[in-house]
């Protein structure tokens, strides 16, 4: 059989560089090891926090967490070599980002800007309502891991609230006099004294809840 040559024009060649450019080389893909752990970690937070959730703070041991995590104590430590108080910090600061997630995307859902801003508090009052996770997020959480500062959570609610309220006040809703950075700070502690509350005792959520709206009713007419 006679195997014809091909031609130079059909030889595919990788296109040609512009003089002068670098290639960037593609970044390595997370090793096993690298993704084994960090799967290691995500499940001690998450047990963690479902001791908790299950059993109240109290019962938040490091031989109850490595339990339902299915590891030992050597590889808790070996992740969080503060111990019990470097996990329990990681878990208050991961219930901080899934309130923020929830609350998003139930603003997402939302036509108005008053029913996106009142996404936060509704998100923040159904953690809320989980009794002891509200406890330990909202009352013993930030006394325990020594929070200074507002944690993930609230900052991210801070920010989402103040671009919110600038949306409302460039379309005209609400008065351009207003110091949106101001009263979106006060929102944000109406939404946490709210969480207390209602981690204290449920049935106050929804006057928590119309109090909230009301606010925002009573800004739209500035």
């Amino acid at each position: 059989m006679t195997v014809t040559p091909a031609s130079p024009d059909q030889i595919r060649r990788p296109p040609a560089q512009e003089p002068g450019t670098v290639t960037e080389p593609s970044a390595p893909a997370a090793s096993l090891r690298v993704r084994q752990r960090l799967r290691t970690r995500e499940d001690l937070i998450r047990a963690a926090i479902e001791v908790i959730a299950a059993n109240g703070l109290g019962a938040a041991t490091v031989d109850r967490i490595t339990g339902r995590a299915g590891t030992s104590r050597a590889t808790l430590y070996a992740h969080f070599p503060g111990g019990r108080a470097d996990l329990l910090a990681e878990a208050y600061q991961t219930l901080g980002r899934d309130l923020v997630d929830a609350a998003s995307i139930l603003a997402a859902r939302q036509g108005t800007w008053i029913d996106r801003l009142c996404a936060y508090p509704s998100a923040m009052l159904e953690l809320a309502a989980k009794h002891e996770l509200g406890l330990f997020y909202n009352v013993s959480g930030p006394q325990l891991v020594g929070i200074k500062r507002r944690g993930s959570g609230s900052q991210q609610t801070l920010d989402a609230i103040i671009a919110e309220l600038r949306h409302a006040q460039e379309a005209g809703d609400v008065s351009s006099r207003l110091d949106i950075e101001a009263i979106a700070a006060l929102l944000v502690g109406a939404i946490r004294e709210a969480g207390i509350d209602t981690s204290r005792d449920p049935s106050t959520a929804p006057r928590r809840l119309a109090a909230f709206r009301q606010l925002l009713e009573a800004l739209s007419h500035q």
